[in-house]
Order: C-alpha cells, then structure tokens, then sequence
C-alpha cells in the first residue's frame, strides 16, 4: 500500500441491477427502527457475537453491508 491511492479506473463485465435514479434514499431501502430479536439480521449479529443489548437499530447499522442485505429484500416499498 502506497500513500498516494491509485487513481480512477474502468470496470469491466458489469451491469445494473435496478436503476432508480435519484428517486430512491437509504430510507427506502432500510428502515431505521429497531432490530427485532427474530429477524435475520438479529441472526447475523449473533452469529458475530453482538449482545442482543448492542444491537440497536438499523440506521445505527447502515454502513454495515450484511446487515443491509438482510434487510433489504424484506422492503415492500421498492
């Protein structure tokens, strides 16, 4: 690793899986209410050793992308 990070570059054999423009917020795609003690996000967190007192709630959680996985195709509003 340099001090001096490698500048932009090209990306190759990818495509878009939804494109919804500048309609969609991080609040359409996860909530910002509690984790609930059922869910598979609770699960995860578990699985990673986090006290069911530590878990918060998802807007605490959002720069998580396993947790944001979890929870993402539970969202009806999309």
């Amino acid at each position: 690793m340099t001090m001096s990070p490698p500048g932009p570059h090209g990306v190759k054999d990818a495509y878009c899986l939804l494109n919804f423009g500048d309609s969609i917020t991080s609040d359409h795609i996860l909530s910002a209410g509690s984790i609930h003690k059922d869910s598979p996000a609770a699960k995860c967190l578990l699985e990673r050793g986090v006290d069911r007192r530590d878990f918060n709630s998802y807007g605490s959680r959002r720069g998580n992308d396993e947790i944001m996985a979890r929870v993402t195709r539970l969202r009806l509003r999309l």
